[in-house]
């Protein structure tokens, strides 16, 4: 099957005139997301050499280890997610709309103000002058330039957010688009107003903990409470950027919208926003340091992720299986996309993110299940963004490098990442702890060998998807532009 047929080029993505400076502006996002990616994987080979006899004695810090794996974290988990979601903020808005942006002057500033601070968090990695603290969702180095690398990044993205919603007012108000408002953009802009939500968490976290004598700015502690509260937003963001794609792939790929209105559709994504619009609340009801203000966050994304996101996945299933039914009375697996990477990416993502929402709902205690729960989860928003990024690229009027690359990665990073979550929980079950490296790690049974040979096995499985994915993307970035239209490969 030809990706991207031409007779998917209906509705929002036919005739669409795209002005240079918006292209630009995508391809600085995509590529700014797939840098981070990149130097993700430098750092975790620098935590492989970190563990290794005698070269470990020539990396910088005393134990480079925990450095390495900080930012190794924050590039793979923070700047990559929302790095993608300017690509879909500025698709969404711009595109999607038919619309001009709204302003390239702060367009271009949140893009630069981001790059800038991912080039701040590196800077005290590679000299190894700081303390590597792993607090949950924003793990820390304690040093100067990357506090000002988290603040300039941060910067950036609310720059970008608000230029978005501006440029979607402006679309509105000259009515730009076919009625009704696109589910696609409907989507992003809830993305961008949990974003704002969570970065305001972060700020009443801030101010809250410098008025408690309790906690000392220079320990875990203050930023474990620091990103707690904010960090569970921002996965509410990162799930709606990974239902955008979900509905965005089901259109390129299978042709045809949601089964379902577009008014309920609408309401699945709002039912997310009701989970988080009381989030800032919790700072004034509870007390920081108090373990009810960690509960609290933890209850708005337990009952706050799995409705939406199942309705959801079960409208997509649903459309899959009346693809598979066509012209036949019954379901015909083989006739469905499977050598389209966007097919198999959204397959792969509705499994990894199902799978690692349903072991969430398993855990008992601290231990490798807890992992499991949020790498599998992860695992389905990032291959969500990485099967949306091959049908990004023809709008960039860019070739894919190697459709055969392509057409394997997302098996590669499905299989592996899905054995990897799966062997990963199996040891937890054996009370194998979490946040335990090298010879701090003991296994005890043959069974606790086999799990964690499982995990060891499918987790370098999903580095080769995830690295086969960085070279040909980077690759197709990198080669000529085409003339042309930029949905025909």
């Amino acid at each position: 099957m030809a990706m991207i047929r031409d007779d998917l080029r209906e509705g929002y993505l036919k005739n669409i005139n795209i002005k240079k400076g918006t292209l630009n502006l995508i391809y600085s996002w995509l590529f700014l997301a797939i840098l981070s990616l990149v130097l993700a994987g430098l750092f975790a080979f620098l935590i492989a050499l970190a563990r290794t006899p005698v070269i470990k004695d020539f990396l910088p810090g005393k134990d480079y280890f925990y450095t390495a794996l900080v930012i190794h974290v924050d590039l793979a988990f923070v700047i990559w997610f929302l790095a993608f979601m300017g690509v879909l903020w500025t698709v969404s808005s711009t595109i999607i709309l038919r619309a001009d942006i709204n302003s390239k002057t702060p367009g271009w500033l949140g893009f630069f103000a981001s790059a800038t601070g991912t080039l701040f968090l590196i800077i005290p990695a590679i000299s190894g002058q700081s303390k590597p603290l792993l607090s949950n969702y924003v793990p820390v180095l304690t040093h100067p330039f990357f506090y000002a690398g988290l603040i300039l990044f941060a910067s950036g993205i609310l720059i970008t957010i608000i230029n978005t919603f501006l440029t979607v007012r402006n679309a509105i108000k000259i009515k730009s688009f076919p009625r009704p408002f696109p589910l696609i953009s409907y989507g992003m802009v809830l993305a961008g107003i949990t974003v704002f939500i969570a970065f305001l968490c972060f700020l009443l976290a801030y101010i809250f903990l410098n008025r408690s004598p309790l906690i000392n700015p220079l320990e875990g502690a203050f930023f474990e409470r620091l990103f707690w509260g904010g960090g569970h937003i921002l996965q509410f963001s990162n799930t709606i950027g990974m239902v955008t794609a979900w509905i965005f792939l089901a259109y390129l790929i299978l042709g045809t919208a949601l089964p379902v209105s577009d008014r309920i559709a609408k309401f699945f994504f709002g039912i997310f926003i009701l989970f988080v619009i009381p989030a800032p609340v919790l700072f004034f009801t509870n007390d920081i340091t108090d373990q009810v203000y960690k509960e609290g966050f933890t209850a708005l994304m337990q009952f706050g992720f799995g409705l939406s996101t199942g309705l959801y996945a079960m409208a997509i299933l649903f459309i899959i299986w009346r693809v598979g039914s066509k012209n036949d009375s019954a379901f015909k697996i083989r006739i469905l996309p499977w050598d389209e990477p966007g097919f198999s990416s959204l397959v792969f993502s509705i499994i990894l993110f199902g799978l690692g929402g349903g072991l969430g709902l398993m855990i008992r205690g601290s231990n490798v299940k807890v992992p499991s729960h949020y790498h599998g989860v992860i695992g389905g928003i990032t291959i969500a963004f990485m099967g949306l990024t091959y049908y990004i690229l023809p709008l960039l009027k860019k070739k894919i490098y190697s459709l055969k690359m392509a057409r394997v990665q997302p098996y590669l990073y499905g299989i592996g990442q899905t054995m990897f979550v799966l062997g990963m929980f199996w040891a937890g079950t054996y009370g194998m702890s979490r946040k335990t490296f090298g010879q701090a790690e003991v296994l005890r049974s043959y069974t606790e060998y086999v799990s964690m040979t499982i995990m060891g096995l499918g987790g370098f499985i999903a580095v080769l998807g995830g690295g086969m994915y960085v070279i040909n993307i980077l690759l197709s970035l990198l080669s000529p532009s085409r003339k042309g239209d930029g949905f025909i490969y």
